[in-house]
């Protein structure tokens, strides 16, 4: 029964497509993709979009992505998770400046890895000691780490964060969710990483 709910070579179904969502925060580039502002689509159909962005946020939690307000020339990507090279396949994100803010554990910092191996010039927000240790009261526990002891894209501060989690500094499995920081303080920091007042 789940085979046949999700397709496949025995039902004759296509298999479910793998869709990305972003939202545009530009109302300009809103009407070049037709008005639409909450898109949920594949890939390619995002990469045919004539939308010349600026600036691109890529965030873990959709609830922090439909958190951010209107922006000049911005778009935000969420819940990609490990997908997250997959944006490099969209032209009009490899020409933009790259912003990735994700859960401060070390998972979190693995996709940012990752992302980086895809997007070189992708720069960071919120991802550092400062952050993880001025929300200690908020922080949970993760299930399980990565096997990795360095991960080689990351810049020397955003390694020094993640040998301190993997080596339990600061506590067992640290973990701290983008979406338990508050509002009002991840904004004013995405906005002076990116050289905004």
């Amino acid at each position: 029964l789940i085979s046949d709910l999700r397709g496949g070579a025995d039902t004759g179904l296509r298999p479910l497509p793998y869709l990305v969502r972003c939202c545009i925060l530009d109302e300009t580039l809103r009407r070049r993709a037709g008005g639409l502002g909450d898109i949920s689509a594949r890939l390619d159909d995002i990469a045919a979009l004539d939308l010349p962005a600026s600036r691109v946020y890529i965030v873990e939690n959709v609830q922090t992505g439909l958190a951010f307000g209107d922006e000049p020339g911005a778009v935000v990507f969420m819940g990609l998770g490990y997908g997250v090279g997959s944006l490099a396949r969209l032209p009009w994100v490899a020409s933009a400046a790259c912003i990735y803010w994700g859960d401060l554990d070390t998972h979190g910092f693995a996709i940012l890895d990752r992302a980086r191996a895809s997007l070189p010039n992708l720069q960071s927000a919120l991802m550092d000691e400062e952050t993880l240790l001025g929300f200690r009261d908020l922080w949970v526990s993760e299930r399980e780490q990565p096997q990795a002891a360095v991960l080689p894209m990351l810049s020397p501060s955003e390694q020094e964060v993640y040998r301190g989690l993997k080596e339990q500094r600061w506590g067992v499995n640290v973990r701290l969710e983008q979406e338990r920081i508050p509002w009002s303080y991840a904004a004013l920091r995405l906005r002076s990483c990116c050289g905004k007042q």
